[in-house]
């Protein structure tokens, strides 16, 4: 190694000053390049960490940053941090078991540390905010929320009940996008459940450009609520349904050969009726009574009773004078109708009718021209094909005729382009998440790569170069001296003087002659 370094340097002093300065500046600005690339491939990719912070919960994981020695950033006044990419999901799970961010609301944590000199007043106001803060934290996890803050109102507790107050909150939130009503029915539900008491009635929700996003007493707003409910039950009843019938079609024909359109009309009603009916028809005795009476009057204006039994026969009370008798009978027969009663709840959301429309796509065959193109044609599915097309949609959209479900299918033929785009979508390699990782190991390769080409392999060219025209001249030095010094006049001439004769003689060689000492001195 201590032999090619001699060589190198030896070989690039022997080289014009000219082409030294030009060497020199060419691997000055090689290396400039090389070096800033290098810093520019590895330099430390940040990412986010999380964003939106609130000044306490910055400082703390600033902290905690700090503990563990790991390079960050803080940007956005001091709201976004960032750090390496690849340690942003391991620090997101070191910080989320410090419990970090805590978004800026105090939760449950407040009761980590009792001190039992605490008042019950306290204590209740603490609850109250520990509440506050675990809704709004649960509130702000919505993909659409940035922030939210949470406002209970506890009224006190009275002995009277007519003096008695059901609690009340209300919402405040800073949305990223538009909240669907849906949601804001999830966070009125949410908020009313956490609170003991609260109904969702008392629950009030605004953004904070004043908006009101939900108001229990105004019924305009539960009417909107439930009619979006009813649109998106009916949309996934038609999804649901349309899914069922294209899947199957595209399993026949093929992927992106088949559409389907359903629309489905939904019964909302809720009805709840009693019924009682009865049935004269299948009447049967309950009870039944017979009573019959014999009377018998004298003709001295006295009279006899005489008691008379079903099986007949009279028993006389006496020796009388019977000269009228009489028989009185009564016969009382109670009848049990047979009846029906009914309680009968039907659900909303029943389907009325279904129509569906079904289009195919034909077949294709490959026609030549008689100039030798090649063209597709068309041709369409015939009304047997379609007639089992049919059936199958029935089978699978539960075809009922009584409620007067429609069927239509027809075959057309398609564009190209829809199933060209379906196939690339489904067939199609995300290059640029590929590139984006491994770019940094590409940019070092060339880095390499470039460092040999264009400063290793001209400096081994060079040394190459150099060594032989070294050698060279040495050679034509000393055959020069030799030739030279036989032709100088007087021969006694000590060797000095003859080096300075040849020396005014011919400066060039003597030049060459000099560098070549200078070099085997080295």
């Amino acid at each position: 190694m201590k032999a090619i370094v001699e060589q190198f340097i030896a070989s690039f002093r022997a080289m014009p000053t000219s082409k030294k300065i030009s060497m020199a500046a060419v691997l000055a600005l090689v290396i400039t390049a090389l070096a800033i690339m290098f810093l520019w491939a590895n330099q430390v990719d940040y990412q986010l960490l999380y964003s939106n912070l609130s000044a306490k919960d910055a400082a703390n994981i600033v902290a905690k940053l700090k503990e563990q020695r790991v390079p960050y950033r803080v940007v956005d006044d001091g709201s976004t941090i960032l750090v390496a990419g690849e340690k942003v999901h391991e620090l997101r799970l070191a910080l989320a078991s410090d419990g970090l961010p805590t978004g800026g609301h105090v939760g449950f944590e407040i009761f980590d540390k009792t001190d039992f000199s605490t008042s019950e007043y306290v204590q209740k106001l603490n609850y109250q905010r520990a509440l506050q803060g675990e809704l709004a934290r649960t509130i702000s996890e919505f993909q659409e929320v940035e922030d939210a803050r949470v406002h209970v109102v506890m009224p006190k507790d009275s002995l009277f009940v007519e003096d008695s107050r059901p609690p009340s909150a209300s919402v405040l939130l800073k949305l990223r996008g538009s909240l669907s009503q849906n949601k804001v029915a999830g966070i009125v539900h949410l908020v009313a459940s956490a609170v003991e008491g609260l109904e969702p009635e008392r629950v009030t929700v605004v953004d904070t450009s004043g908006k009101v996003l939900f108001k229990g007493p105004d019924q305009e707003d539960q009417a909107a609520l439930l009619s979006s409910n009813k649109l998106d039950y009916q949309r996934q009843v038609e999804a649901k349904i349309a899914g069922r019938i294209q899947t199957m079609l595209e399993g026949i024909v093929g992927e992106g050969k088949a559409i389907v359109r359903v629309s489905a009309d939904i019964d909302f009603d809720q009805v709840d009726f009693s019924e009682e009916k009865y049935d004269p028809d299948s009447s049967v005795i309950r009870s039944r009574q017979h009573r019959s009476e014999l009377s018998e009057k004298g003709g001295g204006g006295a009279s006899a009773a005489t008691a008379v039994n079903r099986s007949g026969g009279a028993v006389p009370s006496g020796e009388a004078k019977a000269k009228f008798k009489s028989l009185k009978e009564d016969e009382v027969l109670n009848y049990e109708i047979n009846r029906i009663m009914r309680h009968v709840v039907k659900p909303w959301g029943t389907v009325k009718c279904l129509s569906v429309a079904t289009v195919v796509d034909g077949t294709y065959e490959t026609v030549k021209a008689p100039d030798g193109t090649k063209t597709r044609k068309y041709i369409p599915r015939s009304e047997e094909e379609l007639r089992k097309f049919e059936n199958i949609v029935k089978r699978a959209m539960g075809f009922d005729a009584d409620r007067g479900d429609q069927v239509y299918v027809s075959s057309f033929p398609f564009s190209a382009s829809p199933v060209t785009e379906l196939t690339g979508k489904s067939i199609g390699t995300d290059w640029l998440a590929f590139a984006r990782q491994h770019v940094r190991t590409a940019v070092n390769i060339v880095l390499i790569m470039l460092v040999f080409f264009f400063v290793v392999r001209p400096l081994i060219k060079s040394l190459k170069e150099v060594r032989p025209s070294v050698e060279n001249a040495k050679d034509l030095l000393v055959s020069e001296n030799r030739s030279e010094s036989a032709a100088l006049p007087g021969s006694e001439m000590s060797i000095r003087e003859k080096a300075v004769i040849l020396a005014k003689n011919n400066t060039e060689r003597t030049e060459q002659v000099l560098r070549g000492w200078l070099t085997e001195g080295e």
